[in-house]
């Protein structure tokens, strides 16, 4: 039986007296990280320390350096900063800083640390007319404390689907019920959105619904991802998926937007 093991960190001394990072124990999710030289951070203040380390880890990830709970409950010493980006070879350095009352003594080889990989989400950013509607919407800074506590009753409501094409004459508005008036709905790709178009009351309309589409697009977290993927196709001027193209802005699947 083949075992799958987890790759490697690699660490390379920049000092030939710098410590190697260890874990505590078998399932510790950090290595404590080792100072390489004295240094005294005074009561209230801050030193950089080094490690004499540099580190590679794997791109997705980044390494965390979070203070060692000892330090912080006894010796008031907390760590600043603390993102080591997947890029960068240098030297390892830790922001130390003292909230205590009383200078404290960092001694060469002391842990001073621990620094723990996390896996991360490096999407490039996309700009947006709108966000999503959220009942919380832009309340921050303890809002949700102030808030009171209430049960919310959510009622299911079934969605509508449209299939709009590139000819207007041919755009058409279905209820679920008109599945089964119109069984080649189950049988051709039409354009199927979890949108709600709520407003919408006759079977044929014009291209001026485009824009309560569109709104209603917006709300729809599985199409704007997938519209985000052919986007950046676009940008890249990469070939996009068949069947797919975009014309004055946009996005038609099969002639149907």
């Amino acid at each position: 039986m083949l075992v799958q093991q987890a790759a490697a960190i690699q660490v390379m001394k920049m000092a030939s007296k710098a410590t190697l990072p260890t874990r505590g124990s078998r399932f510790s999710a950090g290595h404590d990280l080792y100072a390489l030289e004295d240094i005294l951070i005074p009561a209230q203040g801050q030193k950089l320390v080094g490690t004499g380390i540099a580190i590679g880890i794997p791109q997705g990830t980044y390494a965390r350096i979070a203070p060692r709970s000892g330090l912080a409950y006894r010796k008031s010493i907390g760590i600043g900063g603390g993102v080591i980006d997947a890029d960068y070879t240098g030297e390892v350095k830790l922001i130390m800083m003292n909230h205590g009352k009383k200078s404290y003594q960092v001694q060469e080889g002391d842990r001073i640390a621990q620094m723990i990989i996390e896996k991360i989400d490096t999407s490039d950013m996309m700009e947006v007319d709108n966000l999503q509607i959220t009942d919380r919407g832009n309340k921050g800074f303890g809002s949700t404390d102030l808030s009171p506590k209430r049960t919310v009753a959510v009622k299911q409501v079934q969605p509508i689907m449209c299939q709009l094409h590139a000819d207007s004459t041919e755009n058409r508005l279905f209820s679920e019920s008109d599945i089964g008036r119109n069984p080649w709905l189950q049988n051709e790709e039409v354009m199927v959105s979890s949108a709600m178009i709520s407003k919408a009351l006759l079977q044929e309309y014009g291209l001026e619904l485009l824009e309560e589409v569109r709104e209603a697009s917006n709300r729809d977290l599985e199409w704007l991802s997938r519209e985000a993927t052919l986007k950046d196709l676009i940008t890249r001027d990469k070939e996009l998926p068949t069947n797919w193209q975009y014309r004055d802005g946009f996005p038609y699947f099969k002639n149907r937007l």
